[in-house]
């Protein structure tokens, strides 16, 4: 009986060793799910976070603006010198509407002057693009941005418009299209309708060149292809038109060549009309 009841101790004590060992693990593989789920949910959280997007604000400063999927603002960044000249001192747009942070840049952008600058008398309009790839918030998210930078300028008392820009107006390089560039130059001038001089658009340059003629005016002007900014034409300063420097440089050789031709008919009156003077002097001695 003593052996047995040895024995039976043994199996008990194993039995116990056995249940904490099991236990234990059992406790350690929850541990573990807990850990591994922990990931999980910080990427879930991360991806409902992530950009969804970046507008590209053009007055002349150049200002991107990253929102997420709720289009909130996760970053502001400036493009060119301008740009970054406004970012760098704006803060406090995160997790605001993007249609406030875009309304309150153009503010920024106005008391800085920038509007200052004309294109040809006119207030220079806001162009506000989605890039390439970038989702919509909502149905009115695009058009609500436009109508607010709108509303924004309009208190200024400038004369600007805003047009907006989607990403099926734009091509694979991220270019607006011919016509969307043809929009913003007209909306830029005021013109309604215009006739213009289509040639191949290369845009080695990522410059559109313009020639149109509207009431009778020709006009001659620029669209950046990438911000949809518009400019007075440097026909000096771009390739694109080469073609009309050397029409232009052949309409100035043949007026030098009138010139010529001018002169030396001058020169032949001059000569007869001396010799004629010269011949009726005689007669009236």
């Amino acid at each position: 009986m003593k052996t047995t009841s040895l024995k039976m101790r043994g199996i008990i004590a194993t039995a116990a060793v056995g249940a904490a060992l099991v236990a234990t693990l059992g406790g350690c593989g929850a541990a573990l799910g807990t850990a591994q789920s922990t990931p999980a949910g910080a990427s879930a959280e991360t991806a409902s976070t992530r950009a969804a997007g970046v507008l590209l604000l053009s007055v002349n400063p150049e200002i991107e603006v990253e929102y997420d999927e709720r289009g909130l603002v996760t970053e502001v960044e400036g493009v060119n010198d301008e740009g970054r000249g406004i970012a760098d001192g704006y803060s406090g747009f995160e997790g605001r509407e993007c249609r406030e942070v875009v309304s309150e840049l153009v503010t920024e952008i106005y008391e800085s002057g920038h509007f200052n600058q004309t294109i040809d008398g006119h207030d220079r309009n806001i162009v506000v693009k989605l890039e390439q790839g970038s989702e919509y918030p909502g149905d009115d998210f695009l058009t609500g941005i436009e109508s607010d930078v709108r509303s924004t300028v309009s208190g200024f008392g400038l004369r600007s418009d805003t047009l907006s820009v989607a990403p099926e107006q734009l091509d694979e390089r991220g270019y607006i299209g011919i016509d969307a560039a043809k929009d913003i130059v007209l909306a830029q001038l005021g013109l309604s309708e215009a006739s213009f001089n289509d040639h191949e658009y290369e845009l080695d340059d990522g410059i559109y060149e313009l020639e149109f003629t509207s009431g009778g005016v020709e006009y001659e002007y620029e669209v950046d292809a990438r911000t949809g900014k518009v400019l007075e034409a440097d026909i000096d300063g771009n390739d694109d038109w080469d073609g009309r420097d050397d029409w232009d440089d052949w309409r100035d050789d043949r007026y030098d060549r009138d010139d010529d031709w001018d002169d030396d008919h001058d020169d032949w009156d001059d000569d007869h009309d001396d010799d004629w003077d010269d011949d009726r002097d005689d007669w009236d001695d």
